[in-house]
């Protein structure tokens, strides 16, 4: 994640976009609508929209959904998205093609988030297929749709990377690799601790207000763990234990868990401020697992 964007663009999309603009030079005629700019035409029947599901976040993925709503079929021989909040490099390169009343859902990796600035508008710059044309524009063009975003992902996406950036500057939290706990059976008792290794030195500091339950796990005395706990630069490494008890006791709060490990602090630094998650590791996730069925009195699969 970076503070500021460099301003750049890839080289295939530039080429793209000066082409049309040396067509209009000879012919006389913009590609788009009268007073556009070369490659800023609209693709009849084509719309564009983004979003994340829920393992998309993990991943740390974007989907952009492209829709043929018209009448003739469309290949795209790539697409760039871009956005203030992003730096470049998000690049599709495998063409697609688009029958009419199609949709596809494509995932893009995230590029670096860019803090401190507007989260503003998107754009899919769209390389089209030499075969098809637009209203307006020349085939084999680059043309821009401006990508709905219904769900405001973006602004969540930015939000949360540079929470995530700056409370880095302040402090590492490390998810333990094994669950600690005491007892067996219905009496067993555990404890997820989390280790806190403040930065060597510096002036800045954080807030952790709590940690929030999931589907899966809350906290011994309740739902979340009230911590209320302030870490500067140069203090001491220090340990969070979280007393963590079933949120559930049937089979399908394991079977069916996607997020249930996965702990969202309720932290502040700076002028950031929101939930910051901390997913656990493979081995935690899989005591955390086992340690619900055996309070819990369930049989896990293959035990």
């Amino acid at each position: 994640m970076r503070r500021a964007r460099p301003v750049r663009r890839f080289a295939l999309v530039a080429a793209l976009l000066t082409v049309p603009a040396l067509l209009a030079a000879c012919t006389g005629a913009a590609p788009g609508q009268p007073g556009d700019p070369p490659g800023s035409g609209e693709l009849s029947g084509l719309t564009a929209s983004i979003k994340q599901g829920r393992l998309d976040i993990e991943a740390r993925r974007l989907v952009v959904r492209l829709e043929n709503t018209g009448e003739a079929a469309l290949t795209i021989d790539g697409f760039e998205f871009e956005a203030p909040t992003l730096a470049p490099g998000m690049v599709r390169t495998k063409p697609l093609e688009l029958g009419p009343g199609d949709a596809i859902d494509v995932r893009l990796d995230l590029s670096e988030s860019v803090c401190d600035v507007e989260v503003g508008q998107a754009s899919v710059v769209l390389e089209l297929n030499a075969g098809d044309t637009a209203d307006g524009a020349s085939a084999g063009s680059a043309m821009t749709l401006t990508p709905d975003d219904p769900f405001d992902a973006l602004a969540r996406i930015n939000a949360a990377e540079c929470l995530g950036e700056a409370v880095a500057e302040v402090a590492k939290f490390a998810m333990p690799e094994h669950l600690r706990s005491t007892g067996s059976g219905a009496d067993r008792r555990a404890f997820i601790d989390v280790l806190v290794e403040p930065a060597a030195s510096g002036s800045d500091s954080l807030h952790v207000e709590r940690v929030y339950g999931t589907t899966l796990l809350n906290a011994e005395d309740g739902i979340d763990w009230t911590l209320g706990i302030d870490v500067a630069q140069g203090d001491a490494p220090f340990t969070i234990s979280l007393p963590v008890r079933p949120a559930r006791c049937d089979a399908h709060a394991i079977a069916d868990d996607k997020r249930g490990t996965i702990l969202p602090f309720s932290i502040s630094a700076g002028d950031h401020k929101g939930r910051l998650d901390h997913p656990s590791p493979d081995t935690l996730k899989a005591e955390l697992y086992s340690y619900v069925a055996e309070r819990c009195g369930l049989e896990l699969p293959g035990s």
